[in-house]
């Protein structure tokens, strides 16, 4: 009888050690990606609204499915269109990959859980982990997009990520005194050279005047325009702004961004040399 037992204990013992092991291993094959913001700002062009909203996700590289969380609020109207779309980085428009929209609460404000498959062809997976799709929705003031949120996966090798970069009239050279500041959101994809970033900004002294990457330079030095992105930047005193730019190794090089000497500057008449600025540092 002890012999039985012994052999049904060891036959236990291997069952749970090869179960441990695989849920050691899952997490591997999932990537996941909680508080992703949607706005009006990450339009293109950017929309004036209250509404809100955030997306959770996740990716199983085994299963190839994409599952999200949307959660919205206080959109303008009922929604009249909800999708995934791409292949765009921040900054640019594409079609829609992934329409959802029957199933959604036809609410201004609500959530919805779904997932869809990667298959290569609507939705590829290399792309997906690189960060060049995104949510939309619509509404009839907004039929373009009233907020979007870009779907992106920071926790991943290729990829590095700065939050809450400060903007202040201090960085300048010489410093600026000012009440205006903000904060940028930079990441920057080594694989596909892009570099991706989310812009706020409060009570500027004056309507802007250009807004620029300049280098290379570090904190208390000088540099020329690298990057303009003035053409749809919002021309307001308070403001969010969403882009995303190429580290070409000509205009901007991946070993001088990695190292600090590129920094965002916000210029108005006031200020000609920049009102605010923030250094980009990983």
């Amino acid at each position: 009888m002890m012999k039985v037992l012994c052999k049904f204990g060891a036959v236990w013992l291997l069952v749970a050690l090869f179960a441990g092991c695989a849920d050691h291993d899952t997490p591997q094959d999932v990537v996941m990606q909680n508080g992703l913001p949607l706005s009006g700002s990450q339009e293109l062009p950017a929309k004036q609204t209250q509404a809100t909203g955030w997306a959770d996700v996740s990716y199983n590289k085994t299963t190839h499915m994409l599952t999200f969380t949307l959660n919205w609020a206080n959109l303008t109207g009922i929604p009249t269109g909800a999708h995934v779309h791409g292949t765009a980085a921040r900054g640019t428009n594409a079609g829609i990959k992934f329409d959802f929209f029957a199933l959604i609460p036809k609410t201004q404000t609500g959530t919805f859980s779904s997932s869809v498959l990667v298959d290569g062809t609507s939705i590829n997976e290399s792309d997906l982990l690189n960060g060049l799709y995104y949510f939309n929705i619509h509404t009839p003031t907004n039929p373009g997009g009233e907020i979007r949120g870009q779907i992106e996966f920071y926790n991943q090798p290729h990829i590095v990520v700065a939050k809450g970069l400060l903007l202040e009239g201090s960085q300048q050279m010489p410093p600026v005194v000012s009440a205006a500041t903000g904060t940028v959101d930079v990441m920057y994809n080594k694989s596909t050279k892009l570099l991706s970033y989310f812009i706020k900004w409060k009570d500027l002294e004056a309507t802007p005047t250009g807004s620029h990457i300049h280098g290379t330079a570090a904190r208390g030095a000088n540099a020329g325009i690298q990057h303009d992105f003035f053409t749809n930047f919002p021309k307001t005193l308070s403001g969010e702004y969403s882009n995303s730019v190429m580290v070409d190794g000509v205009k901007i090089k991946e070993t001088e961004l990695l190292n600090g000497l590129y920094y965002f500057n916000i210029h108005n008449i006031l200020h000609p040399a920049g009102e605010i600025r923030g250094q980009i540092e990983f």
